[in-house]
């Protein structure tokens, strides 16, 4: 994945989850996705898979083209 889309992701999935007060522990719970995974996703040192954006963007409340409008 292209590095320049990987650190947008990281700080659309960082900024989202602040705006909703969230912690990673809290996002990880409702996502499923692992505490330490999101931490390198919000740090763009992990490329991030559909399936794990997708239970991201559900954690959001939101779908994939609304979470990917950035």
């Amino acid at each position: 994945m292209d590095k320049i889309l990987i650190k947008k992701l990281a700080k659309r999935i960082k900024e989202l989850r602040k705006l909703q007060g969230l912690t990673q522990d809290d996002l990880s719970f409702i996502s499923g996705v692992e505490r330490s995974t999101l931490g390198n996703i919000e740090i763009a040192k992990n490329d991030i898979t559909f399936t794990k954006l997708y239970k991201i963007s559900k954690a959001f409340n939101l779908t994939l083209s609304e979470f990917l409008n950035f």
